[in-house]
């Protein structure tokens, strides 16, 4: 005999179904031509879909270009003139004029609110000496990330032959620029005011990326638009201790279907803290130095993520050297603490000498011995 279930106790059963097995990553599709989405912190992949096609990627290029400004110039302070030669790219701009003076730190924040082209040119200039080195430098830049997806040869992103990257890329770029204190800063400022040459009032960028107010949690981004690149979005945000990057390209309705990527990844996955700043994990013996051994330990809390789903616990593997030859700088890594969840994410920690050791030379032993001496001749 058959039994049949009214309606709604089908529907409450489908219901509980879901709640208890939350969606599989083949349950979302992002309308994109390229999509990933990762954990800020582990560099996990949560989801991905085309994601190492390379593609126009238009301003979201600017991404890298502040990442290398705040790598190779300490004082953001410092004022910079424009050439008399400087052509400016055109499009969204801050109308710089030949001749005139501006502080580095206000081009970064023109660059990175207003996406202006202009800003993105003199920041070039000013790191790399021209247009071309710079290029030149990003290129080697996403090749030391391992990155193989674009090839760069603008800093601001207007449409020219060769120049593209992947969602993929733009990914990991991002997060390794969100390691930057001052771009983290920058991506969430609202407004910024600057001198304008020869006028008596300030030249005011806004903030043109609408995600800061389209999600609960969003904390930055870069938004990039051509003919041939389409609207494209490179999005943060982050709920309790996860932070998520994802990135949209050539993508109608991006900040809806960003918000549908961030939502997936928050109720789906969590971060889970599995060591502490300060841990140790093990000991190294120092040989010639002043002390016989240093600890290896986590200069950080160390966070795994995984699916919501998974109750495994995380694999450990601890690679460091049975020992080293002094001197140990500090705030040189000496191995890795590695986690690798039953699901597949995997998480990799640096691992640092709990003190730095000098070299025991003998000029040292000598040096000391004359100081026993002498403490001993003067006490006496």
């Amino acid at each position: 005999m058959k039994v049949k279930f009214p309606l709604i106790l089908t529907t409450i059963l489908i219901s509980c179904i879901l709640l208890i097995f939350p969606a599989s990553a083949s349950a979302i599709q992002v309308d994109a031509t390229s999509v990933i989405l990762i954990d800020a912190n582990t560099g996990r992949i949560i989801y991905q879909q085309k994601a190492h096609k390379s593609l126009p990627i238009a301003s979201t290029t600017k991404v890298l270009t502040a990442l290398l400004v705040l790598e190779h110039i300490d004082d953001l302070s410092q004022t910079v003139t424009v050439p008399a030669d400087f052509v400016n790219a055109g499009e969204a701009s801050i109308w710089l004029e030949p001749g005139e003076t501006v502080k580095v730190e206000d081009l970064l924040y023109a660059m990175l609110l207003r996406s202006a082209n202009d800003a993105a040119q003199m920041l070039a200039i000013t790191v790399a000496g021209s247009e071309e080195a710079f290029a030149d430098m990003m290129n080697q830049r996403t090749a030391e990330l391992g990155l193989k997806d674009s090839h760069w040869v603008t800093a601001y992103g207007l449409q020219k032959d060769g120049h593209y990257s992947s969602a993929y890329d733009l990914a990991f770029i991002t997060k390794q620029a969100m390691t930057m204190p001052k771009f983290n800063q920058v991506i969430v400022t609202r407004s910024w005011s600057m001198p304008w040459a020869n006028n008596d009032y300030d030249r005011v960028v806004y903030n043109i990326d609408k995600w800061l107010d389209k999600y609960e949690g969003a904390d930055g981004g870069k938004t990039g638009y051509t003919k041939e690149a389409g609207s494209c979005l490179i999005a943060s945000a982050t709920r309790g201790n996860m932070r998520l990057i994802g990135v949209v390209l050539h993508c109608n309705s991006m900040y809806d279907q960003m918000a549908s990527l961030m939502d997936y990844g928050f109720t789906n996955y969590q971060s889970k803290k599995v060591a502490s700043d300060g841990d140790s994990f093990g000991l190294v013996k120092i040989h010639k130095g002043r002390t016989d051994s240093v600890k290896a330990v986590l200069r950080q809390d160390a966070l795994v993520v995984q699916s919501k789903n998974s109750d495994a616990e995380a694999s450990v593997t601890i690679d460091i050297p049975s020992s080293l030859t002094a001197p140990v700088d500090p705030d040189k890594p000496i191995g890795t603490v590695t986690y690798i969840e039953g699901d597949g994410g995997k998480a990799v920690y640096d691992l640092y000498p709990d003190q730095g050791v000098d070299e025991y030379t003998f000029g040292m032993v000598l040096k000391q011995s004359w100081e026993r001496i002498w403490e001993v001749l003067v006490t006496s």
